[in-house]
């Protein structure tokens, strides 16, 4: 029985990355169209929930969770693990919170949908980025592959990918050396490895992001970051992206955003 469910766990695997090599096209649509904004519409939530989220394209899986108003969005484009009604917010608060930013991190990448939107978002709102880090334990998958190498060829970036867990040594020696100053916490959603992956970011970053801090499915995440919010209150100002949707029954997602408070607001 064990051998196979990992035969259909594999199958499955590779079923998605063929998937995304075909629809590689879509992160340059992607980069096209963030380019495109002008500044009143990065900071516009109604046009960026309602009109562009949406338009890059939503996750498909577990789709009790999502809203089915949403539906002929879902499994398009960036396959965006979001609800565009907490996305939008951020992303403007993202647009107006840029500046000064050289390095972005993301733990937990998967497919790579929301490290190439906000890469992209900070490239066009201000920030002067020189470096990206995208770290899972899988392979890079056709969408980072090819945004990687869009990066190479169009950006003085530096794009990083580390396939490997965030407690191993060779990520926190990655971490020492780059000290990224922004950095996006999705990857174990234990309480014990998503506070693990707030230590290791939290000596450098002056921006630190969770995700998943409204969310009855991750209920140790969630109660990481009510935590957070009265333990690192000395030193971060928190920002919350929390609205739901009425047509789920019960609560998901969520985003939460911590800037240091000795940086410029």
């Amino acid at each position: 029985m064990l051998n196979a469910q990992l035969a259909q766990a594999d199958r499955y695997q590779a079923d998605r990355y063929q998937r995304f090599a075909d629809l590689a096209v879509t992160v340059g649509d992607a980069i096209n169209a963030i380019a495109g904004l002008n500044p009143a519409q990065r900071t516009d939530v109604d046009f960026l929930e309602r009109e562009f989220i949406p338009a890059l394209g939503l996750n498909d899986e577990l789709l009790h969770e999502q809203p089915p108003e949403l539906a002929p969005n879902f499994g398009k484009g960036l396959h965006l693990w979001q609800y565009p009604n907490q996305l939008a917010p951020y992303l403007a608060w993202l647009a107006r919170n840029s500046s000064g930013v050289s390095s972005y991190m993301e733990i937990g990448c998967r497919w790579g949908g929301m490290f190439v939107l906000v890469t992209e978002w900070l490239r066009n709102s201000g920030a002067d980025l020189k470096t990206v880090i995208a770290l899972d334990p899988i392979a890079p998958t056709p969408f980072i592959s090819t945004y990687f190498d869009l990066l190479q060829q169009q950006a003085a970036i530096e794009p990083i990918y580390i396939q490997d867990f965030s407690t191993s040594p060779l990520v926190g020696a990655h971490v020492d050396r780059l000290k990224p100053d922004f950095v996006f916490i999705d990857g174990d959603h234990s309480l014990r490895g998503a506070l693990q992956d707030h230590l290791l970011v939290r000596s450098h970053a002056r921006i630190i992001v969770h995700h998943d801090i409204h969310s009855q499915a991750c209920p140790d995440t969630t109660l990481l970051w009510k935590a957070l919010k009265q333990f690192e209150a000395p030193s971060f100002d928190t920002f919350e992206f929390t609205s739901q949707y009425l047509s789920i029954n019960g609560s998901f997602l969520g985003i939460g955003a911590m800037k240091r408070r000795s940086a410029q607001m």
